[in-house]
């Protein structure tokens, strides 16, 4: 059987190369192979929420694991079927980030063929347990707002809720989605973001005083009226397990979406939270480009997986996009190409 090889030290060289080659190895039937995991990490190897995102994606069409173990370097997942739609109950068990795992499996399920004795248009169901506002990780509001938006755009419907908050280190949130079965997907285009159709501020506290939030809310405030923009801010007091805040800052525009967050943590005050999050919000929204740098990387499965051109703009190219566009082109017969431009923006274009 022929296997799809990859070096897991390439590029960027994070869990992000598992994760996106564990979803296309399910989508493709395709099985694959990856060594030097997280190798130049300073604790290489699988990781709890690594494990959890390829195993996940593994029951989604009965593979073949081999290597699936903390800090395991080499991993060979092997599809047995194709995926089909389901009810999914996956636990990480630390304050590992759900909705990464969930990116893992929702392309999967939404493409799923289907399976013998289930109905015609079986919706999935997805229960994830583990960190929803942890570092280096999109946020629950994030998909709500951003990332699931641009999936609609190429004929994905899903929603996603989050009954339980739960922040590093922690963890111990909840996120559940419900992912409708798509019949194929459209090529998209997010090169021009035109006017900011809305622009929300959302702050997050959970089992923190009230003026913790309400300070958060009026720096949000101010910073919308410092920068001219007109916007809406919301509070949120969320169910968890342990204290937390966050600060989410997202903008729905007439040709893209953008996201950015910043998570609280102890003696950080709540008035810098909002000001780290603003600050990238700024420099993205001076840069003109469609979307986020994390949308960027993000649409390159699902535009992959569209027939036809896609196109879209990012304020960078960050080595993340360069590591999964590399990964999709071992799965897909894609072409792809980056145009960086006088102005700092770049236009990421691929067919298929």
């Amino acid at each position: 059987m022929a296997y799809v090889c990859l070096d897991g030290s390439y590029g960027e060289g994070g869990g992000q190369i598992l994760r996106m080659a564990a979803a296309l190895a399910a989508l493709t039937g395709t099985p694959a192979e990856i060594s030097n995991i997280r190798a130049g990490r300073s604790k290489p190897g699988l990781q709890p929420q690594h494990l959890a995102a390829v195993s996940a994606a593994a029951r989604l069409c009965d593979a073949e694991l081999h290597g699936a173990a903390v800090g395991s370097r080499v991993l060979r997942f092997t599809p047995r079927a194709a995926v089909a739609p389901g009810e999914y109950t996956i636990e990480i068990g630390t304050a590992g980030a759900a909705p990464l795992v969930l990116q893992t499996v929702l392309l999967p399920l939404a493409l799923a063929p289907g399976r013998a004795g289930l109905p015609a248009g079986t919706v999935s169901t997805v229960r994830i347990t583990g960190g929803t506002h942890v570092p280096h990780a999109p946020t629950v509001e994030y998909l709500q707002a951003v990332y699931l938006p641009a999936l609609a755009r190429m004929g994905v419907s899903a929603e996603v809720t989050m009954p339980r908050a739960g922040f590093y280190p922690r963890g111990g949130g909840e996120l559940r989605a419900a992912i409708a079965p798509a019949a194929g997907l459209r090529p998209l285009t997010f090169s021009t973001r035109g006017a900011a159709l809305e622009i929300v501020a959302t702050i997050l506290t959970a089992e923190l005083p009230d003026h913790v939030g309400a300070r958060g809310a009026a720096a949000a405030a101010r910073a919308l009226g410092t920068l001219g923009l007109p916007g809406q801010v919301a509070r949120r007091a969320l169910p968890s397990n342990g204290p937390g805040a966050a600060v989410v800052v997202t903008v729905r525009g007439a040709g893209g979406h953008a996201g950015f967050s910043a998570l609280g943590e102890r003696g950080k005050p709540m008035e810098r939270v909002v000001e780290e999050a603003f600050t990238d919000f700024q420099r993205w929204w001076q840069s003109g480009a469609a979307g986020d740098a994390h949308l960027a990387d993000q649409l390159v499965l699902p535009a992959a997986l569209a027939p036809g051109e896609s196109r879209w703009t990012t304020p960078t190219v960050s080595e993340h996009l360069r590591t999964v566009l590399w990964v999709a082109a071992q799965f897909l017969p894609i072409r792809y190409a980056i145009e960086e431009r006088d102005d700092g923006v770049a236009e990421v274009r691929m067919a298929r």
